[in-house]
């Protein structure tokens, strides 16, 4: 987006994301003024769990499968919003 000038506020590009997957990226994305769109799946739990279980086997290696990696930035980001709140 640097590159071809474009502004991370333009909305000419929006970034989507599964609730709850990687929410540190997304936090760091909207700081730098940039559109995130969460989703939530809806429907049929037979039909949800296997597109669930593959959304979270992708962030698992994203991550290192470090659960506590997740933990860690989301505790740093909701005491930022608690101690900051005109920041976030």
């Amino acid at each position: 987006m640097d590159n071809l000038e474009i502004p991370s506020k333009s909305g000419l590009v929006l970034f989507g994301q599964l609730f709850g997957m990687c929410d540190h990226i997304s936090y760091t994305l909207g700081k730098h003024g940039y559109a995130v769109y969460k989703y939530v799946p809806y429907g049929k739990i037979v039909d949800l769990i296997p597109y669930l279980l593959r959304r979270a086997q992708e962030n698992s290696s994203v991550l290192g499968g470090s659960v506590l990696n997740e933990r860690q930035i989301l505790w740093k980001e909701l005491t930022s919003r608690l101690l900051h709140p005109k920041l976030a």
